[in-house]
């Protein structure tokens, strides 16, 4: 009797703003990947990553909310048995691969645990875990946040991301940074989302299964990270820069990611995305289909996001 084959999964990890969901958009549009199916996992209450991903491509997208190693492991676990019965007894087409993003604030090893697990353990088999780095920011990172050091440790293959931005120093340090963590780990460069997902694939070659024990792995967080949506409709474009900008000044060691769709005063949508030292505020791609709520989200630490948001709310109120 042959053996059963498993459906292989990519796991996609990598710290807040990091570059993984533009990553994922272009790889799901590539040949390596014809026919995957796309699970993404966000922290906060209205997501953005899977619109993006499906703006871009007609892979179908799952979203999974909350911080899949933690309390929403059990439905990612969930999820993926339901595909696999679904596929099995023909009510879905047959998926070739299975990608997963999780949240930059997740710590890969309790998800890697679960994987292995029961029905999904016997029917999918993880091809590889992933990480992107900012060759900026990253080095920084990893001192600062649990599961950032945690994601490069338990890398399969890492993406140096934002290279055009890095200077020359920064990129060197980035690089002693993930040698001393991670030195088996093949290192991979991105500008722009440009790594082909053949070339991917390639380094995970003859990658084996990770030696996690059978004890129950606790996840490694950041503490006092927190999330809240903060509401925000009815602004022109240079109302809401500014109101951003001043949010990013007041908060600047607490606030770690803030993302969303906003609702002009015009009708018109933006995408707003922010970390600590960036800020994109821009028409939505064509095709985006409108959110549940006008407004971002903010995840923080040291000073709760719910202030945070709070306030940013208030500013444009």
């Amino acid at each position: 009797m042959s053996p059963r084959q498993r459906v292989p999964i990519l796991l996609l990890t990598g710290f807040l703003g990091s570059g993984k969901t533009s990553l994922l958009a272009r790889w799901l549009r590539q040949e390596a990947f014809a026919g995957a199916m796309a699970i993404v996992n966000e922290m906060g209450e209205v997501g953005l990553d899977d619109k993006l991903i499906e703006t871009s491509t007609d892979t179908p997208v799952l979203l999974d909310n909350g911080c899949a190693c933690c309390a929403a492991g059990e439905d990612l676990s969930a999820t993926l048995e339901r595909l696999f019965f679904d596929r099995l007894h023909r009510r879905i087409a047959p998926f070739s691969w299975v990608l997963i993003e999780t949240t930059g604030v997740a710590d890969p090893a309790p998800i890697l645990q679960r994987l292995s697990q029961g029905i999904v353990g016997e029917r999918f088999e993880v091809r590889g875990l992933v990480t992107t780095f900012d060759a900026s920011l990253g080095p920084f990172q990893v001192t600062t946040h649990l599961e950032c050091r945690s994601q490069i440790e338990h890398a399969d293959a890492i993406i140096l991301t934002k290279v055009d931005a890095a200077s020359p120093q920064a990129l060197s340090e980035a690089r002693e940074c993930l040698a001393t963590l991670r030195p088996g780990a093949t290192v991979l460069t991105s500008v722009h989302a440009d790594l082909p997902a053949s070339a991917l694939l390639e380094a995970l070659e003859g990658r084996k299964d990770p030696c996690l024990g059978h004890d129950h792995v606790h996840a490694r967080h950041t503490p006092d990270l927190t999330s809240a949506f903060a509401p925000l409709e009815g602004l022109d474009e240079a109302s809401l820069r500014q109101c951003v900008e001043a949010t990013l000044a007041a908060a600047p060691d607490a606030l770690l990611r803030l993302k969303g769709l906003v609702r002009l005063s015009n009708g018109e949508w933006m995408l707003v995305q922010a970390t600590p030292d960036a800020l994109d505020i821009a028409p939505a791609p064509p095709g985006m289909g409108a959110p549940e709520r006008s407004g971002v989200t903010v995840i923080a630490h040291h000073r709760p996001a719910a202030d945070i948001a709070s306030a940013l709310a208030q500013g444009v109120s």
